[in-house]
């Protein structure tokens, strides 16, 4: 009896897809000094899920970022990665399975983008060097930027910056990817280029998180977006629903505010 038990407490999480939550995040608190930035964030995330996050500036969204990533510590609350509490991780470990592209692109001015994107894998994963250069020549064919191979990054434009930054997190071969307002750096002609890199990543089926005031992009991409102002998740939900059809007084400002 009690392996039909087993078996079918194995069934209901199939069916109720809880074996799919790749991010949890538990009454999350984040506090520089006295002021309180994240108030008791919860949120899930299921594997393959793309997250568009917005909400005014200040109110939180990058913080989160970098507390799933663990750039920030955090103060209360609990993330999980696949079930584990990500404090059981090696930093380096975590941030193979976690890449992150941030606003101004982190490139090493003084190396070329072909090191620019060896230099993890090989130092961190310990991958051998011709391995690390044919992957990051795929990747670079992927983000349209093989010919860039030798450029340093005073060469490139912005657009091109940032997709050097996302070839250089994927060579880490990560499971999630974290987008913390990827295109605000960017001339308006260069941000298509970038989104296109993203849209591709999401068609593939890539776990991401994407902080962002692309509203065409959420609207396209995302499978939930979730609305978080003043430290707390305001409300979260399908694309229609949110845009179309926001509940919260507060989601309906900002996003009169942002659409026109």
């Amino acid at each position: 009896m009690s392996n039909n038990n087993e078996a079918i407490s194995e069934m209901s999480k199939l069916n109720d897809g809880t074996e799919k939550i790749i991010i949890k995040i538990e009454n999350l608190v984040k506090r520089f000094g006295k002021l309180e930035v994240l108030k008791g964030i919860n949120l899930q995330v299921k594997r393959g899920e793309t997250i568009v996050i917005i909400g005014p500036s200040g109110g939180g969204k990058s913080t989160l970022l970098r507390c799933i990533n663990k750039l920030e510590e955090y103060q209360g609350g609990k993330i999980y990665l696949d079930g584990v509490d990500i404090d059981e991780y090696d930093v380096n470990q975590l941030r193979t399975r976690i890449g992150m592209v941030f606003q101004q692109f982190n490139l090493f001015p003084h190396m070329n983008v072909l090191d620019n994107l060896i230099l993890a894998p090989t130092k961190v994963k310990k991958m051998p060097r011709e391995e690390a250069i044919e992957k990051a020549k795929v990747l670079l064919s992927r983000v349209g930027l093989l010919d860039k191979i030798d450029a340093y990054p005073e060469q490139l434009s912005g657009g091109q910056k940032q997709r050097v930054a996302i070839a250089r997190a994927l060579m880490m071969d990560p499971e999630i990817m974290l987008f913390d307002e990827p295109t605000s750096a960017l001339d308006p002609e260069l941000v298509g280029e970038v989104l296109d890199v993203m849209k591709d990543l999401a068609r593939s089926g890539m776990t991401m998180l994407v902080v962002t005031h692309e509203m065409g992009f959420a609207r396209d991409v995302a499978d939930r977006i979730v609305f978080i102002s003043q430290g707390v998740v305001e409300e979260e939900g399908p694309p229609e629903e949110i845009l179309r059809n926001p509940k919260k007084p507060r989601t309906r400002e900002f996003l009169r505010r942002i659409l026109e």
